[in-house]
């Protein structure tokens, strides 16, 4: 990054916005700042993150609700478009913000949009004719509203150089690290993504999966294995199409992704289905019926049952202990300032 001038990067809070994504790229982009700050002996910060909101249903713009640096009016460089929790984006209440977004982007600033928040980035008319990344549950549905758009599930993220999407599960976690990288340099974006990724201590759970799926073990073959997974959410993965998805036989690659995960296919698929869970637990009020369903459980006792054994809570239970909902914004900026001089800490990070 050149310059002192810290690099703005604004989340849309729009209605049915997943609050998980916004307060986690928040998370993550603290954490990247930390450790740019130590590794270049700066006093600036790298970034400053800010969050966008529409206020009143027929204003032309949207109000910045959150600053982590306020000094002088916020500008964003880069814009992210979160997914929704459950229901695709409504293009009722999304109009002032369409517009917005497209006026953001005429003034200079780069577009992201991750899984479902494709729909909003869609709506402003800037990707006709372009490729889109995008979750595969809702592939068809955005290429049945958008014609003009080619949408690509295939890849996780597509980046046009002003524009970028991005699919699939933990797609916020993939392109914060893009970002981080392309602006703070690799070395950032590898520390970032040893603490980000790094299985967290019982009393922060809330703000994580609580599964980092292994992505540095270096073989080509078994990351797209795991990625045509988690584009899935784990969802009717069976060996023939994991193995065709990988280029991999059978055999080799039930050897080789033991290797490079420590997991079975069929265990590595219940984790991120449960992963995905939590996650929905965590961050809105889908009821336990509908998480159920969207994750192919046959019924909500199938569900409750095989979440109960693999985190020990029944999912109503998590959802009172984990939920999102009352948290406030001032409760976590507190909790990731301390969870951020621990990590660093446990890193050898800090000085004095």
């Amino acid at each position: 990054m050149s310059g002192s001038t810290p690099h703005e990067i604004g989340i849309v809070h729009y209605p049915g916005a997943q609050v998980a994504c916004i307060l986690g790229l928040t998370d993550l982009f603290g954490i990247a700042s930390t450790i740019a700050l130590d590794q270049q002996q700066s006093g600036e910060t790298p970034f400053r993150v800010t969050h966008w909101k529409p206020i009143h249903s027929r204003a032309a713009n949207l109000s910045c609700v959150y600053d982590s640096a306020p000094h002088g009016g916020p500008q964003p460089r880069t814009l992210i478009i979160p997914p929704t929790l459950v229901n695709l984006p409504n293009p009722d209440v999304a109009g002032n913000v369409v517009s917005w977004i497209r006026s953001r982007h005429a003034s200079g600033a780069t577009l992201v949009a991750l899984c479902s928040g494709a729909f909003i980035l869609a709506e402003t008319g800037l990707v006709d004719g372009q490729s889109v990344a995008t979750h595969q549950i809702c592939a068809d549905a955005l290429a049945r509203r958008f014609p003009k758009i080619v949408v690509d599930t295939n890849r996780r993220i597509i980046d046009h150089g002003d524009i970028i999407t991005a699919g699939g599960f933990l797609s916020w976690v993939d392109v914060g690290l893009f970002l981080v990288d392309r602006i703070l340099g690799p070395a950032t974006r590898a520390e970032t993504a040893r603490l980000v990724l790094s299985d967290p201590a019982a009393d922060e759970a809330r703000y994580f999966t609580g599964f980092a799926p292994p992505q540095t073990h270096g073989d080509r073959a078994i990351l797209k294995a795991q990625e045509w997974v988690h584009m899935r959410d784990g969802r009717g993965v069976s060996l023939a199409a994991l193995a065709t998805a990988s280029g991999l036989e059978r055999r080799t690659l039930l050897r080789r992704f033991a290797k490079a995960t420590g997991m079975t296919p069929i265990e590595y698929c219940r984790a991120v289905r449960i992963a995905r869970a939590r996650e929905l637990l965590e961050g809105g009020d889908a009821s336990q019926k509908q998480i159920a369903q969207s994750l192919g459980y046959k019924d909500i006792a199938s569900f409750a049952r095989v979440f109960r054994k693999a985190t020990g809570s029944a999912p109503g239970a998590y959802r009172k202990s984990f939920s999102l909902s009352s948290i406030s914004l001032a409760d976590f900026t507190a909790k990731m300032a301390n969870r951020q001089k621990k990590h660093l800490f446990e890193a050898g990070l800090q000085t004095g």
